[in-house]
C-alpha cells in the first residue's frame, strides 16, 4: 500500500476510488439549525423520500460463499423485544475533520468509521482535533503493514482487532432486522457501501464510488448513521431501503490514488457488514 501523507491538489479536480467528497458549500438541510458549511452535490434537500425500486432484488440477493459469518448470536434478543425507536450516542467528527480533504483524508472514511467505533467502546473523548490526529496514526499503522487505500470489509475487522483491539466480525446477514438486533445487543455497525448508490445529496456528484459509514440506530423508517463523508454526518438517517441497496463490499482490489485502471463494477461487491463489540 502506498498511502501518500502530504496533502495533494485539492478535491475540485480529484474523484477518487475511495470514499472523499469535494466540499461545495450550502447550509445544511437534514439539521437546519447549523448553517456551517457543507458538500452539497444538488438542490434536492429532502434527503429520504427516494425509493430505489430495486431494494428487493437486493435485499434477496446472497453473498458469495467465501464471506465470513458471524454465527455467535447469544448476544442477539428475540425479534419480538426490537423497539420502534434505538440510537447508540456515538462521537462524530468528518473523515476530513478540519476541512482539508486532501489525501489522507480523501480515503479515511473506513478509518473514520473505526475510530468512531473505537472511542465509543473506550469511553475516550472524540473531537475534530482528535479525529485528525487518530487518523494519521492509523493510515501510518496501515502502511507500515500492507494494508492498501480502500479497505474490504474484512480488512476492516482485521483493523478493528489489531490495531483498536475491539472485537469485530463479519455478519453476511445484511438486513433490518439483523441490523436492528445487533445494535439492540450493545454493537455497532460498519457498512461497505456502493457510494453512488446511497443518495447523499452532500456528497459530491458522482459520489465516492466507495464509502464506509457507521450505523448506531434507528427509527420507524430510517437507520441513524454516522457518515463520516459529511459535516453533516452525525446522526444523518438513510431510509432502511435506499441504505441497505447500496451496502456492497470492495472490489477493487489494491489500487492507487487516481488510479488508470477503468472503475470496478461496486454492485458485485458482496453483501456484508462489519459487527463491532468491545
Amino acid at each position: 500500500m502506498k498511502r501518500l501523507l502530504f496533502p495533494i491538489i485539492a478535491i475540485l479536480f480529484l474523484v477518487g476510488a475511495g470514499c472523499g467528497t469535494q466540499p461545495t458549500f450550502v447550509a445544511n438541510q437534514n439539521n437546519p439549525g447549523n448553517q456551517n458549511s457543507e458538500p452539497l452535490v444538488n438542490t434536492n434537500t429532502n434527503v429520504n423520500t427516494n425509493t430505489n425500486t430495486n431494494v428487493n432484488s437486493a435485499l434477496n440477493q446472497v453473498p458469495p460463499a467465501n464471506v465470513n459469518t458471524n454465527t455467535n448470536t447469544d448476544k442477539t434478543p428475540p425479534e419480538t423485544t426490537l423497539p420502534d425507536k434505538f440510537d447508540i450516542k456515538v462521537s462524530f467528527a468528518s473523515q476530513a475533520p478540519l476541512g482539508d480533504w486532501s489525501m489522507p483524508y480523501q480515503e479515511a472514511c473506513e478509518e473514520a468509521s473505526m475510530i468512531m467505533a473505537a472511542r465509543y467502546f473506550k469511553n475516550e473523548k472524540l473531537d475534530a482535533s482528535i479525529m485528525d490526529q487518530e487518523i494519521l496514526k492509523v493510515v501510518k499503522w496501515e502502511e507500515d503493514n500492507g494494508y492498501p487505500i480502500d479497505l474490504t470489509a474484512g480488512q476492516t475487522a482485521e483493523v478493528l482487532q489489531k490495531y483498536f483491539g475491539l472485537g469485530a466480525s463479519l455478519n453476511k446477514t445484511v438486513s433490518e432486522t439483523e441490523i436492528k438486533k445487533k445494535l439492540v445487543a450493545g454493537n455497532l455497525i460498519i457498512v461497505p457501501l456502493a457510494g453512488r448508490d446511497i443518495g447523499n445529496p452532500f456528497y459530491h456528484q458522482p459520489g465516492p464510488l466507495y464509502h464506509m459509514l457507521l450505523i448506531r440506530g434507528f427509527n420507524e423508517d430510517e437507520f441513524i448513521t454516522n457518515d463520516p463523508g459529511t459535516r453533516r454526518g452525525e446522526a444523518y438517517r438513510y431510509l432502511y431501503g435506499d441504505l441497505l441497496w447500496a451496502v456492497h463490499d470492495w472490489v477493487g482490489g489494491d489500487r492507487e490514488f487516481q488510479d488508470p485502471r477503468p472503475e470496478p463494477d461496486m454492485r458485485t461487491g458482496a453483501r456484508v457488514m462489519v459487527v463491532v463489540e468491545e
